[in-house]
């Protein structure tokens, strides 16, 4: 036997099979890699000039290869299927396309740290193509190692326009109790829409009563994707769900509301950032749409009833009451001392949908020297929280967004917040002289009248402020005092440790 010649043989099936793995790991792939690739179903091409150069008008093409490092992925565009319907045109630039003329050609992208590469392209109309026509743009996926795989997306000249009406079955409800919505969706747009993607949002105390397999959830955030075999709207047509949808009101709501939204599934719906991992299915009775006659139903016959449109609010038999919070500053003369006045929701209800003002007369004796800013909000002309008012009560800046000068009255606004929330404008004021009478004082109104508080307790609806003068230094303050005190406790501790520990000692050496 030719021990030698055998172990040679099998010296070079090592370095061979090596070799083998050294230029697979090369690639970029593995035998466990996989291929995806994400396009859409359908892109809707807009007619309208003003919308046809905009990110409408996008496809975006996607490659995903899971199991192995990164790699070179080549597709191939087969665009055919688009003569006389669309032109397709290069976007956002990761294949280094030169020119596209011809109606098959590819590119190659190298894949990134999250194991992706993606293109986006154009896509406009043709010249003399009209709403309705529609193509085909067929792709096919390499990567080494791993086997291709083809996708089609159908381009279709037109977008569907799909609009909400919701109807509710009562205009008031009590805390806890429910309200059922009926939602219409109708096309008004040039070409059907082809599959349906219906968004909820519950707020301000609405939660949904019960879920539906085919949605998901994400707190009070739903969304209901309906493929095309349950729902195509056609130009005027109109669907309506099979089943009002429940909603229930929380023991503190007052004004919960809800948004409804509609778009073309393959058109316009992008899954919420990272909703897989946040969101839930549910687990009632699907969610479904049903034809019908695109004519306004029967609406609540009460001047309070919402107008039909994507958003709803409904009253609930509730109040808040609002108390206001004053305060007392202490200090000698010359001082500036820290005030925080506001308001504070007392319940059973809570105004969150509604704005509450406090009014601030400002103590005679003193004056304001800083009051509420956010410079944020003044860089984007945005209100601030509190404005200064003449004796009139008209503002003295022409800009809310603007720093507040120093003024006798002030008017702060917020939302009127949960049940048992404190709310507080923070104030700076300087003490000017010792008055007898201070005149300070705090009140707390709804400024919303669309959606009143209905507080049943006006007793409280106002507060002082009051100012107590000391004698001393300006610089005397009641701050001073407590970190004074605070370090003189802190000495007394330190010098009572010192004689504890000597006594010890003493102790020890009597022993």
């Amino acid at each position: 036997m030719n021990v030698t010649g055998s172990r040679g043989r099998w010296a070079a099936v090592v370095v061979a099979a090596a070799l083998v793995a050294l230029l697979g790991g090369c690639g970029g792939a593995s035998g466990g890699s996989r291929l995806r690739l994400h396009v859409p179903s359908v892109v809707y091409v807009s007619t309208d000039p003003d919308r046809a150069l905009s990110s409408e008008n996008d496809l975006d093409v996607s490659q995903e290869l899971t199991g192995g490092g990164p790699a070179d992925v080549s597709v191939t565009f087969d665009v055919r299927g688009l003569a006389g319907v669309a032109v397709l045109k290069r976007g956002a630039e990761r294949c280094h396309i030169e020119r596209i003329r011809r109606p098959v050609f590819g590119c190659t992208m190298r894949t990134d740290r999250q194991n992706s590469a993606s293109q986006k392209f154009h896509v406009v109309p043709a010249e003399g193509s009209r709403a309705g026509d529609s193509g085909v743009v067929r792709y096919t996926v390499r990567a080494p190692g791993v086997r291709a795989v083809t996708g089609r997306t159908t381009v279709v000249v037109g977008t569907p326009e799909l609009e909400v009406a919701r109807w509710p079955d009562r205009t008031t409800v009590a805390p806890g109790g429910t309200v059922g919505v009926r939602v219409v969706v109708r096309n008004t747009g040039e070409v059907p829409a082809r599959g349906v993607v219906l968004r909820m949002a519950a707020r301000d105390g609405f939660s949904f009563d019960g879920t539906h397999r085919n949605c998901r959830y994400d707190g009070g955030s739903a969304w209901c994707p309906l493929p095309a075999s349950e729902a195509v709207i056609a130009p005027g047509e109109a669907y309506a769900l099979a089943a009002p949808e429940r909603l229930r009101a929380s023991a503190d709501a007052m004004y919960p509301g809800v948004a409804y939204s509609a778009d073309a599934l393959a058109g316009e719906y992008v899954e919420p950032p990272g909703s897989g991992a946040r969101s839930t299915a549910g687990s009632g009775p699907a969610l479904r749409l049903v034809p019908t006659t695109p004519t306004t139903p029967t609406t609540p016959t009460t001047p309070t009833a919402d107008p039909p449109g994507p958003d709803l609010r409904i009253a609930v038999a509730n109040h808040a009451d609002l108390a206001a919070v004053g305060a007392t500053v202490k200090g000698p003369v010359g001082s500036r001392q820290e005030l925080r006045i506001g308001f504070r929701t007392r319940g059973p209800g809570s105004p969150r949908g509604a704005r509450v003002t406090v009014d601030l007369t400002v103590p005679a004796g003193t004056s304001v020297v800083r009051s509420p800013y956010d410079p944020e909000r003044d860089e984007e002309v945005l209100d601030q929280d509190c404005r200064a008012l003449r004796p009139d009560g008209t503002p003295l800046t022409e800009s809310a967004a603007d720093r507040q000068p120093s003024a006798r009255r002030y008017a702060c606004s917020a939302p009127g917040g949960r049940a048992g929330g404190l709310t507080l404008f923070p104030f700076t004021l300087r003490i000017d002289r010792e008055m007898a009478e201070r005149g300070g004082e705090v009140t707390v109104r709804g400024a919303d009248p669309e959606h009143p508080g209905h507080d049943d307790r006006p007793a409280n609806d106002t507060a002082g402020v009051a100012v107590r003068v000391w004698p001393g230094p300006a610089w005397a303050t009641a701050t001073f005092y407590a970190t004074a005190t605070a370090g003189l406790v802190l000495v007394l501790l330190l010098a009572a440790a010192v004689v504890l520990r000597r006594r010890a000692r003493r102790g020890m050496t009597t022993g």
